[in-house]
């Protein structure tokens, strides 16, 4: 197994820093043997090692049970630390070391995050150690008061925090990956949690320029509390689903009413994407996408993740809906 040990160095480190309650952080391969590791304090790394090597097992039969991929994640306590395992890939476990008392609602998203780039980096895809401060879910709720205002886009750059919602397999990450690399990612891997992007895009015809910050999140059901946290800040959404999957097309309106819940705001930004046109044995018709789009008062667009086909046209037609208008807020 080749390792680029100057990237996990910094993944590790940053990790330690931004986690909440988080004593060390251990990289190991399936056999319990060490690949990378950061901690605060001084660990016994054969003994975390060996606690791996053992629950591997256990995490198997999960992977298999609920067929989410090839991950899997457990827990379990000691009288003096909290220790999570997730799976990154076939090749390793990702172990992280909390204090007793550390909550695992707070923990978890940050874990998906950090297994998700561990697993690009054994795979050697690109990725950045940078790891978000990521806001908990809050009960307070924004009012919006005044109206609204028609708005062109005017000079400048807008920052924009945007999740890519739709279930397991619909061309998320290949949607994204597209739109930032402009080519088709052939190895497909499942996203571990979300995985977290970036891209500028100039508007056509203005000298507006966006930049999005774009969360893919995992659609399997076993991520679904998780993805309560990653909606926070959110501004903007992008419903994906597959055209030769009927099964993905009706569950867009409960991704809608979820990503609406999750973010805070009932008039969150969003669009839907039909995906995966370039291939064959279409079950869901363009129609039908356009009738969902009215019915939820959402603009509709079809793409091709493997071809590139109106991929930048789905992320401008966001940015456009971004611009359309802007709240004044009165004392």
């Amino acid at each position: 197994m080749s390792i680029d040990r100057q990237k996990f160095d910094a993944l590790l480190k940053w990790f330690i820093k931004i986690a909440p309650k988080v004593d060390a952080v251990v990289i190991v391969d399936r056999q319990g043997l060490t690949i990378a590791s950061e901690s605060k304090t001084k660990i016994d790394e054969d003994v975390i090692g060996g606690v791996s090597a053992v629950v591997e097992q256990v995490l198997t039969r999960i992977t298999k049970e609920f067929k989410s991929g090839q991950f899997g994640t457990g827990s379990f306590d000691t009288e003096k630390c909290r220790l999570i395992f997730v799976e990154t890939g076939k090749q390793a476990i990702l172990v992280t070391i909390a204090d007793a008392l550390a909550s695992i609602d707070e923990l978890y998203p940050y874990v998906y995050v950090m297994a998700e780039k561990v697993a690009r980096i054994l795979d050697g895809r690109p990725v950045s150690p940078v790891i978000p401060q990521i806001v908990g879910a809050s009960s307070d709720t924004l009012v919006e008061k005044g109206k609204l205002v028609k708005i062109e886009p005017a000079s400048g750059s807008y920052a924009y925090k945007v999740v890519l919602g739709g279930e397991g397999g619909v061309g998320k990450t290949s949607l994204a990956y597209s739109f930032i690399e402009g080519k088709f990612e052939t190895d497909y891997k499942s996203t571990i949690g979300t995985s977290i992007m970036k891209k500028e895009l100039t508007i056509r015809g203005s000298d507006a320029k966006v930049r999005f910050i774009i969360w893919d999140l995992a659609g399997q059901d076993q991520f679904k509390r998780v993805r309560q946290t990653y909606y926070q800040n959110a501004e903007a959404g992008i419903i994906v689903f597959d055209v030769t999957r009927r099964d993905t097309f009706l569950t867009v309106e409960k991704w809608v009413v979820e990503t609406r819940q999750g973010s805070g705001k009932p008039d969150i930004r969003l669009i839907i994407v039909g995906n995966k046109i370039d291939l064959p044995n279409r079950q869901v018709t363009y129609e039908e996408g356009i009738a969902l789009g009215k019915k939820l008062n959402l603009s509709y667009i079809e793409t091709s993740a493997k071809t590139g086909d109106m991929v930048n046209d789905a992320f401008e037609m966001l940015a456009l809906s971004l611009f359309k208008t802007l709240s004044l807020t009165s004392l």
